[in-house]
């Protein structure tokens, strides 16, 4: 059975994330065996118990996991208008995280559901890249702001396949942490405009499915491509990323794969989960909403937008 390598670095409010995640994964692809280290800050307390007990109905799995304290000399920014927080960079130190005979693997953010066979994803040929990602289409943002190319393009850093033999043999990290103390000024991204800027030239850019973020379920949609490849990306999609404000554990989130996460939710302890903003006037709220005309509903948009910038 081959074996595959997954990282995951997360905190105490995403570990309930994280057990969808992997309880996708392990669903979703039976016939492989899958190492899994799951990584926190030495001061988080993760619920270690409470994710086995999610994952114990597969027996195709390993689960360990690791505490990580920043080193003393390391400062790393946060966007104080986004919603990272320091967890994010964690996975840059992937290489204290597995053995030294471990020469791939797969990095995961918490807020993925996996929902096909990753063997192929796995087996990618990396034709000597470091890293294989998925870029975001139409973004500018290595252009805008880390003076990269525009035929660069701009890669999400939420699925990263990585050759982690590669990344200790040229010391990727200290090529990341010397441009982080550089830029730091630059990083709105955090982490994913620091690995966009150091190592663009060094990624194999992933074929779309295997990181399907909400560009792609826009309506409508916003990204420079044809009708027909954004439905042939939602009908191929391998996994779903619900990276920006579209969160499915939201409850008024309207992301059009959601029932993906409520699906995998309810087969882990987390199952009785209720949304904090599921309060009795948000429901009244959203029934309402449901059965107003289009129409209706983009005119009190409009409207409750209006008001909020009047406000200032």
């Amino acid at each position: 059975m081959k074996r595959i390598n997954i990282l995951l670095c997360t905190n105490a409010l995403y570990l309930q994330h994280a057990a969808v995640c992997l309880t996708s994964l392990l669903t979703n692809n039976p016939l492989l065996f899958f190492n899994i280290v799951v990584v926190g800050q030495s001061a988080e307390v993760l619920d270690g118990q409470r994710l086995r007990r999610s994952l114990m109905r597969f027996t195709h799995h390993s689960l360990s996991f690791k505490k990580f304290t920043f080193p003393a000399n390391v400062t790393v920014p946060l966007n104080p208008s986004a919603h990272y927080t320091r967890d994010n960079w964690i996975r840059l130190w992937v290489q204290d995280f597995f053995s030294c005979d471990v020469d791939r693997v797969l990095y995961l953010d918490s807020d993925i559901v996996v929902i096909g066979d990753v063997a192929p994803l796995w087996n990618l040929d990396l034709q000597g890249a470091l890293l294989g990602a998925v870029d975001i289409p139409g973004s500018d943002r290595g252009v805008t702001s880390l003076g990269l190319r525009p035929e660069d393009g701009y890669f999400n850093s939420g699925v990263l396949l990585i050759d982690l033999k590669q990344w200790r043999q040229s010391r990727a990290l200290d090529t990341l942490l010397r441009y982080v103390e550089a830029h730091a000024d630059l990083l709105l991204d955090v982490d994913q405009d620091a690995l966009n800027a150091c190592f663009s030239a060094r990624t194999k850019r992933l074929d779309y499915k295997w990181n399907v973020i909400w560009s792609f379920f826009r309506d409508p949609p916003l990204i420079p491509l044809s009708a027909s490849e954004i439905e042939g990306v939602r009908r191929e999609a391998r996994i779903i990323h619900f990276n920006g404000s579209k969160k499915p554990w939201n409850y008024f989130c309207d992301h059009p794969r959601r029932r993906e996460y409520d699906r995998y939710l309810r087969m882990t302890e987390w199952r009785h989960y209720v949304p904090r903003d599921r309060t009795v006037l948000n429901v009244i709220r959203k029934n309402v909403s449901a059965i107003l005309p289009g129409r209706i509903k983009t005119l009190l948009k409009s409207f409750s937008s209006r008001a909020r910038g009047s406000a200032f």
